[in-house]
């Protein structure tokens, strides 16, 4: 089982020194991060994900899925409301692997416009040592725990995205 946690900061250099943060620790083995998005909202109230994965195709396929996940957290696009079917049928995915509409409503509320957070969907961790590294930076934590089928289901994604990346010719 897997664990979504949203870490809200007042301002986009915090988020983006959480996200530092945690690859240090990802590099300590005292977390194991399948994927990691720095996310902010403008002044005008514009959701942009920010994260530092290189121009390699590995991370543009990353950004898909990141997108797809943070778009559903974060906004609920007016034109997917006119998809109806889709819209109901990826938000009862999401349901049942764990992101309730409460979760959803708490994440939208810890994005204001102007500030920022850093999204990690965490595999394995030592919770009290990584909340500990993270504590300076202050920040307000969400944290959800993803059903087995969930953790399957996006490892799998990820993995896909990993392999095409590996298959896709280098320049």
């Amino acid at each position: 089982m897997a664990d979504l946690v949203i870490i809200g900061y007042k301002d986009e250099t915090t988020a983006q020194q959480a996200y530092d943060v945690v690859a240090q620790l990802q590099h300590d083995l005292v977390m194991q991060v399948s994927g990691a998005a720095v996310v902010v909202k403008d002044a005008s109230g514009k959701t942009e994900m920010v994260t530092k994965t290189g121009a390699t195709s590995q991370g543009a396929l990353m950004g898909g899925f990141w997108g797809m996940l943070i778009g559903l957290l974060f906004v609920i696009p007016v034109a997917g409301l006119l998809i109806g079917g889709l819209m109901g049928a990826v938000m009862g995915t999401m349901g049942g692997w764990g992101v309730t509409n409460e979760f959803r409503q708490r994440a939208q509320d810890v994005l204001k416009p102007g500030s920022a957070c850093l999204v990690v969907f965490v595999e394995k961790w030592t919770e009290d040592k990584a909340l500990a590294a993270l504590g300076p930076l202050g920040g307000e934590v969400l944290k959800t725990s993803l059903s087995d089928d969930a953790t399957a289901e996006i490892n799998a994604a990820l993995a896909h995205d990993a392999g095409a990346a590996s298959a896709a010719p280098q320049a």
